[in-house]
C-alpha cells in the first residue's frame, strides 16, 4: 500500500513539474514572440518615417515644374498628413500609408509628363531615395506580418492558448497586405 502511495506521489510530482515547465515555455515563447513583432513593427514604422522626412522634399522638388498638377501634389500633402496623424497600430496605418504611397507614386509618375524632372539631380536622388524606402517598406512589411502569424498561432494552440489568456496576451494585428 505505502509502495502505491509513493508511486501516485511521486506520479503526481511528475505531472505538476511537467504542467509546471510546459507553462513557463509556453509563456517565454509568447513573451518572446510578442517582443519580436513590436521589433518588426518598430522597423517597419521607422520606414514609414523615413517615407514622411522625404515627401514634403519631394512636393518641393516637383512644385516648380508642375504648377498645373497642384491638385496632385496638395493631395499628396494631406495624405501625408493624415497619414502620419494616425494612431501607431499596424492596423489603423494600414489604409492611409497605402493611400500614400499610391500617390508618391504619381508625383513620380509627374516626371513622364514634365521632362525637365529629369535634368533635376535633387528630383531624380529623392525618386531613388523613395524607391529604395519603399523596398524597405515592403520587406520590413513582410517580416512583420510573418511574425504576426508566429505570435497569432502561438495565442491560438493549446497550450498556449490557456498561457496568453491567463496573461493578456492578444493577437498582433497585421499591416495590409499589398
Amino acid at each position: 500500500m505505502a509502495d502505491v502511495i509513493a508511486v501516485l506521489v511521486v506520479g503526481a510530482l511528475l505531472l505538476l513539474v511537467l504542467t509546471g515547465a510546459t507553462y513557463l515555455i509556453s509563456y517565454n515563447g509568447l513573451v518572446q514572440a510578442r517582443q519580436t513583432v513590436a521589433d518588426a513593427w518598430a522597423v517597419v514604422d521607422l520606414e514609414l518615417q523615413r517615407r514622411h522626412d522625404l515627401i514634403p522634399a519631394l512636393v518641393h522638388s516637383v512644385q516648380a515644374a508642375a504648377v498645373h498638377e497642384r491638385r496632385i501634389l496638395d493631395e499628396l500633402v494631406a495624405r501625408e498628413r493624415a497619414a502620419s496623424a494616425v494612431e501607431r497600430s499596424a492596423a489603423a496605418r494600414s489604409g492611409p500609408e497605402d493611400e500614400l504611397a499610391a500617390s508618391a507614386r504619381a508625383v513620380v509618375a509627374l516626371r513622364e509628363l514634365y521632362p525637365q524632372l529629369n535634368a533635376q539631380a535633387n528630383f531624380l536622388r529623392l525618386q531613388h531615395d523613395l524607391a529604395i524606402t519603399e523596398d524597405r517598406i515592403s520587406a520590413a512589411r513582410r517580416f512583420h506580418n510573418l511574425k504576426v502569424a508566429e505570435l497569432n498561432r502561438r495565442t491560438e494552440a493549446f497550450p498556449s492558448n490557456v498561457v496568453a489568456g491567463v496573461h493578456g496576451i492578444e493577437r498582433g494585428s497585421y499591416f495590409g497586405e499589398r
